[in-house]
């Protein structure tokens, strides 16, 4: 569902720079050349004869990107849901059910989590990055300036990481049966990520890197010369083109599936390590011997 949801918001922020792109190209020559790669000469062609459409592109996939963000969010609850019941047969029905169960709780956690992305960029990456070009303003070493700047944008990188384990765990805490708040989730997440450290970057940081090596496997082992070459090529048919541009989307799509699987591997480890260290629920018997 996570897939399917993201490829019908992805097409419906295609659809408008496809439109437009075919409006200015049509069938000539450009447009069978833009099938091999990028043109900066054609971008810049583009955007002077069509006044303001980059910036209507770029606030249309903005809008879709928001819409995206709280859909996500929801759809989170019906997978982490999926573990709960991981013997039943899958239930469309069930799924959305398990959606609306932890509709408001996941939309909230969603909200924290861009609070705290806006934290890490407005302090840790704005506040640093000034701070470090004040520092080096005046080294002569331009490696050494480099290499700051490559650490700071590192730490970034990591304090956002950092936030979105914080927010896994948080959602995996609210579905796994403790009854939380967002805020409680939130804060009891916090710190149990910050006292198990080193196994929560563990277990997301090598389904997450996988999910990236995905992309990478993928760069490096289709022929692009041979697939330009088709497209590129005047003198082959169109049916050859169509055939090689079907074969790449259908390979691109076997790639994000392949993503898409690694991020709920990702869940699917964050919920059995949080599993792991909660206590197995007592039977009803013991606890009223204990009471007694």
């Amino acid at each position: 569902m996570l897939l399917l949801a993201n490829l019908f918001l992805a097409a419906i922020a295609a659809v408008p720079i496809y439109q437009g792109m075919l409006g200015f190209t049509s069938h000539s020559l450009m447009s069978r050349k833009l099938l091999t790669g990028f043109s900066v000469n054609w971008f810049t062609d583009f955007a002077f004869h069509n006044r303001g459409a980059i910036e209507h592109y770029a606030q249309f996939i903005m809008v879709m990107g928001l819409i995206a963000l709280p859909v996500n969010a929801i759809l989170a609850g019906g997978v982490l849901a999926r573990f709960q019941r991981q013997q039943e047969r899958f239930r469309l029905g069930t799924f959305f059910r398990d959606c609306g169960r932890y509709f408001w709780r996941m939309l909230w956690l969603m909200v924290i989590a861009l609070a705290c992305y806006w934290v890490v960029f407005r302090f840790v990456g704005s506040g640093l990055g000034k701070w470090v070009d004040h520092a080096t303003l005046y080294w002569m070493n331009d490696r050494t300036v480099f290499m700051v700047q490559l650490g700071a944008g590192i730490l970034v990188l990591l304090a956002l990481a950092f936030v979105n384990l914080v927010i896994d765990f948080a959602q995996v805490r609210i579905v796994f049966g403790e009854g939380s708040g967002f805020l409680e989730a939130f804060l009891a997440s916090l710190g149990f990520c910050i006292g198990r450290l080193p196994k929560a970057i563990i277990v997301y940081a090598i389904p997450s890197l996988c999910g990236l090596a995905l992309l990478g496997i993928y760069r490096l082992l289709l022929p692009w010369p041979i697939i330009h070459r088709v497209l590129g090529d005047a003198n082959r048919t169109s049916y050859e083109a169509m055939l090689v541009l079907a074969l790449l989307f259908v390979g691109q799509q076997l790639v994000m599936f392949g993503r898409y699987w690694f991020r709920v591997a990702t869940w699917a480890s964050e919920w059995s390590f949080f599993a792991g260290t909660r206590r197995p629920a007592k039977p009803p018997e013991e606890a009223g011997e204990q009471a007694a």
